[in-house]
């Protein structure tokens, strides 16, 4: 069960939690067994004339460093702007879905919400990424050509004020052992209280489009 705390700097959970935040190791991607294929950035979407309007992050390819089983036991997120909502969704692609498809690719933002977006198809199996979720693939075996991929998404469904996602924890466990992968990619949904820079960086243009 997603549970969404409603605090602009709010932290939001996966049901289920065997761990404390305590007792986890937390990393960075290229650091612990599970691995995103992200590093630090932004990426910001202006948005649309009808508001309220739905926006999907994703570029989150989850694969195992070591090649075990890796299970989910819960996402944060904090929002200094906070959407209307967040759902969190895994994308799998498969060899056969990527063989048919030019629009097989991962998902780096799109308007819209899964299965349905405004400007590309985007063929997969959508799941709620939920405590218990696995990442049984290998990231040796992702790096190979046409091979298919797990991809985490963020769905924001955002008002006038527009959405901020700050950072992200994927809370896991491999073989008993507790771990968090921090996320330090800033997700921007464009509106009035999204500020001119974001980590450096200049988004939206200060500006609600």
């Amino acid at each position: 069960m997603l549970i969404l705390a409603a605090a602009a700097t709010a932290l939001a959970l996966l049901g289920g939690w065997l761990y404390s935040n305590n007792e986890r190791v937390e990393h960075i991607n290229g650091e612990g067994p599970l691995q995103s294929d992200t590093s630090e950035g932004a990426t910001s979407v202006y948005a649309p004339k009808t508001v309220p309007w739905a926006v999907t992050f994703g570029s989150y390819l989850l694969c195992s460093s070591s090649g075990e089983t890796i299970t989910l036991d819960g996402i944060r997120y904090d929002t200094p702007v906070e959407p209307k909502s967040v759902s969190l969704k895994l994308r799998t692609v498969t060899p056969q879905m990527w063989k048919a498809s030019v629009d097989a690719g991962y998902i780096g933002a799109a308007l819209g919400e899964p299965p349905h977006f405004q400007k590309r198809k985007a063929p997969g199996h959508y799941a709620d990424a939920r405590a218990g979720s696995r990442i049984t693939q290998s990231c040796s075996d992702q790096d190979q050509e046409g091979a298919g991929f797990t991809e985490l998404l963020f769905v924001l469904d955002v008002g006038k004020q527009g959405g901020f996602i700050d950072t992200a924890w994927i809370d896991y466990h491999v073989s008993g052992k507790p771990y968090s992968l921090r996320l330090d990619w800033k997700m921007v949904a464009c509106g009035s209280k999204i500020p001119h820079t974001v980590a450096g960086t200049v988004v939206c243009d200060g500006r609600q489009s």
